[in-house]
């Protein structure tokens, strides 16, 4: 660009213009959707249509804020004004009534949703730290422990609700990654399945589902245990699990004849992955397997560079290429490392690689 053109383009420059360009107010778009899903708004909705009133009888709410509010819940597509019957359109004036768009019906509960994902997701425990995502890029450091004073488990440990929310994201992320998990690997013959890290137990229970014959060990934190024991008891369950509260950075149950990591090393740092894996092998028995389900990191842009950007926020993560999961494999005493084909997403960024304990 000249000197002429860059003068030129100043000169035109129109900030109201601009800011539909960059719109620096796109920030506060999740946390609109958690202020949908905390309200329950798409539970008053439902199927059907109703008035800012009855919304704001059923969820308890202000009624003059609560139509304010639902005008940015329609300028960000969760709702939309509902015609009335023998109208094109809800008109220019005073919604009758609204409705829930596809994108609203995410936030209900009771029914396949993304209602935890969306409160989790937009809660402080995440959204502060992101404050000083500068101070991360620049200095290679979590901002958790800045934030809160104590790191991202910690904090969850001291916010059951936040963490309930957490929980409920992790469920409704691994019923999809439990079935392609199953339809991808060979399950049978185990005997002792380790789900390292692996709260709120949806992953396992579908495991153990598979393997009737097999008993489950879950590890995980002790706030993130209970999460799981409630899951293993409406599977009827209770009985094939045994629940271990503890940090896998320190031990490992053994004996295992199979160990899951499931979006386990994504939260690590290269030592405290690397340290994992090793406590891993000291479990493990020689010719166990280690089976890793992981976010990939390639050269394609995807979700998986925002989330590995939120790790690098919050935990000091980061998701991996295929080779560099393969290195921290082998080093820690696991070979035979070879890449499974994910049953319903092989093109997606997601690496299956099972290993053998040497």
């Amino acid at each position: 660009m000249t000197a002429t053109e860059r003068t030129e383009r100043d000169a035109a420059f129109s900030p109201l213009t601009a800011l539909q360009e960059l719109r620096p107010f796109q920030w506060s778009a999740g946390l609109v959707a958690r202020g949908m899903a905390e309200l329950r708004i798409a539970d008053a909705l439902g199927d059907g249509r109703r008035t800012t009133d009855e919304i704001a009888e059923a969820i308890r709410a202000h009624r003059p804020s609560l139509e304010r509010f639902l005008r940015v819940c329609e300028l960000h597509r969760l709702v939309a004004p509902a015609a009335e019957a023998g109208e094109s359109g809800a008109g220019s004036g005073a919604v009758r009534r609204w409705e829930l768009t596809p994108a609203g019906h995410l936030l209900r509960s009771g029914v396949p949703s993304l209602r935890g994902f969306s409160i989790a997701v937009n809660a402080p425990g995440m959204t502060r730290p992101w404050e000083l995502v500068a101070d991360v890029v620049r200095t290679g450091c979590p901002a958790t422990r800045t934030v809160w004073g104590m790191d991202h488990w910690e904090y969850y440990a001291a916010h059951p609700d936040e963490a309930r929310s957490y929980a409920e994201t992790c469920a409704s992320l691994s019923v999809e990654a439990a079935e392609a998990l199953v339809a991808s690997l060979s399950l049978a013959g185990e005997r002792e399945i380790v789900d390292v890290g692996g709260s709120p137990g949806t992953v396992l229970a579908r495991v153990l589902r598979e393997v009737p014959g097999a008993r489950g060990v879950l590890l995980d934190l002790p706030w993130a245990v209970g999460h799981a024991r409630e899951t293993f008891e409406k599977a009827g369950l209770a009985g094939r699990v045994e629940l271990v509260a503890g940090d896998f950075r320190h031990e490992v149950p053994a004996g295992g004849s199979l160990y899951l990591l499931k979006n386990v090393l994504c939260d690590l740092d290269d030592e405290a992955a690397a340290q994992l894996l090793t406590n891993c092998a000291k479990a493990a028995e020689p010719g166990s397997r280690l089976v890793l389900l992981d976010w990939e990191y390639t050269e394609h842009s995807s979700h998986v560079h925002a989330n590995d950007v939120e790790f690098m926020v919050l935990t000091g993560g980061r998701a991996r290429t295929e080779e560099e999961y393969r290195r921290l494999l082998a080093a820690a005493g696991f070979d035979d490392c070879r890449r499974l084909p994910l049953a319903g997403h092989e093109r997606a960024p997601i690496a299956l690689i099972e290993s053998v304990r040497a």
